[in-house]
């Protein structure tokens, strides 16, 4: 059995994280619905559901850190013991991602609307299923393991598939966006606020993204290579909070994209980008889109691109 700095830090640690995580959800998620409250009824479902499943995985993380600093001080055993750590940890990480990754894959197919989004779309979904399936798989393993200093070794190759393929959509995620995005303007005939804006929706999930990935594949080195230690359980505690908190912040960074700007390229260009400011002190009750048209003026065709920023 390792030592019990080796058993309770790590989650101590990872408990201070997962509240601080939790907190910042809930003032994303205030900020949301004071500002997008015209937003569509199936967006505010899916907040509702991300901030209700993390209250519940935040609180069964707390019971763990309950018994084992206060009723169980001083217990070996319940030192040992995984406690809800299998629902909190597998199960509910795997059910939030799975929440989150397919809102991704969506937003690729509706940015890309082209065949190749759609297979994105279906890739992501996919794996985000094989993902989900693992970690319940994992969530099961540990609960009937009891114990930390079983759980590893019978669990290594369920936990191993939960993070990789986690860990997998999350890069597909990333690479979807910057590439349909980058693909659905032309930097020859959009303007260079309609460009700034695209770059800080790449930037927004890229570093959301990739800071998931990163997570996740520590965290299964972690797992791997202390065995009967709770090093991962720094970690892992806290990864399906960077996604709610991901989804937030893309959702409220439309507020922040607020202005209004026609530029006519010389060569006849006309792109048009609006959208709603955003007030920090009197929220809007209006939903905010961007949008970003590409039109030709002065010939016989016409092309044209939409953006959709609202999702």
């Amino acid at each position: 059995m390792a030592s019990v700095v080796q058993l309770t830090l790590p989650m101590f640690i990872g408990t201070l994280l997962n509240w601080g995580l939790f907190g910042t959800l809930l003032v994303q998620a205030y900020i949301y619905f004071s500002v997008f409250q015209k937003d569509r009824a199936w967006l505010k479902f899916i907040v509702i559901l991300i901030v209700s499943l993390e209250v519940i995985e935040t609180l069964s993380a707390t019971h763990d850190m309950i018994i084992v600093f206060g009723t169980g001080w001083g217990n070996p055993e319940a030192l040992d013991s995984v406690g809800w750590a299998w629902f909190s940890v597998p199960v509910m990480g795997s059910i939030i991602a799975f929440v989150c990754q397919v809102f991704y894959g969506w937003r690729i197919c509706i940015i890309g609307k082209s065949p190749l989004s759609t297979l994105f779309f279906g890739l992501i979904t996919l794996i985000s299923l094989v993902q989900l399936g693992a970690g319940i798989w994992a969530g099961v393993i540990i609960c009937n393991a009891g114990r930390f200093s079983l759980l590893q070794s019978d669990n290594l190759r369920a936990t191993a598939t939960w993070l990789a393929t986690t860990s997998l959509a999350d890069l597909i995620i990333v690479c979807g966006t910057v590439f349909f995005l980058r693909r659905s303007t032309d930097p020859e005939f959009t303007s260079k606020k309609t460009n700034s804006i695209v770059s800080r929706v790449i930037m927004i999930t890229a570093e959301t993204g990739l800071l998931c990935m990163l997570f996740a594949l520590v965290d299964l080195f972690l797992f791997a290579k202390y065995k009967g230690t709770n090093y991962h359980l720094s970690l892992c505690s806290e990864l399906s909070k960077l996604y709610s908190n991901g989804i937030l912040l893309i959702l409220n960074s439309r507020a922040h994209m607020g202005h209004e700007c026609t530029h006519t390229t010389n060569s006849n260009y006309s792109v048009n980008l609006s959208s709603t400011l955003f007030n920090a002190r009197v929220p809007s009750s209006h939903p905010i889109e961007v949008g970003v048209s590409v039109s030709r003026a002065g010939s016989g065709d016409y092309s044209a691109t939409k953006m959709e920023m609202d999702v």
